[in-house]
């Protein structure tokens, strides 16, 4: 046991000697492999990093582009909605109105129909009238009047109508 706590010279140049080739050959052969690993590894994480950091900084990107471009047909909906809404508007504004025209249009036609009618009846029953007052008189006479003397008398009795009443 004392062996072990007195070294030997021989076994300490020959345990440094045996220290520096591991170490030569552990630098030469497995040491800048493992090196190179590490160092691989870390650009690979640091590209991991860069590549996720792009990744949220275009979805941003993109998710900012499309609430703007939601916003806009946000927006170009409510403008198609609102020139509807007026043009239905408009729209019913000028129904309105031809509506109106052409209630009035009817009403003037129909008052002028009454107009004519009205005249024809009125023209019809002085036409009665004076047929009826020419056989009233020719009862009463008890003359007989052949059809043209009856027409120029019924002739002069309407001029008299058409005339009026201060005329008589």
């Amino acid at each position: 046991m004392e062996n072990l706590l007195t070294p030997d010279k021989g076994l300490i140049i020959w345990t440094i000697v045996s220290f520096v080739v591991l170490v030569l050959v552990l630098g030469k052969f497995a040491w800048k492999p493992l090196l190179a690993a590490l160092q691989e590894r870390e650009d690979g994480i640091r590209k991991a990093i860069s590549d996720a950091t792009r990744s949220r900084q275009t979805a941003e990107q993109l998710k900012t582009q499309l609430e703007q471009e939601l916003a806009s047909a946000q927006d170009k909906a409510a403008d198609i909605i609102t020139a509807t809404r007026n043009e239905a508007q408009k729209l019913r504004e000028q129904m309105l109105k031809d509506a109106e025209v052409e209630s009035r249009r009817l009403m003037d036609q129909t008052k002028r129909q009454l107009e004519e009618e009205k005249s024809k009846l009125t023209r019809q029953l002085r036409e009665d009238v004076a047929a009826l007052s020419v056989q009233v008189a020719e009862k009463l006479l008890r003359h007989s009047m052949n059809a043209k003397e009856q027409e120029n008398l019924v002739a002069g009795f309407m001029k008299d109508l058409d005339k009026g009443p201060e005329a008589n």
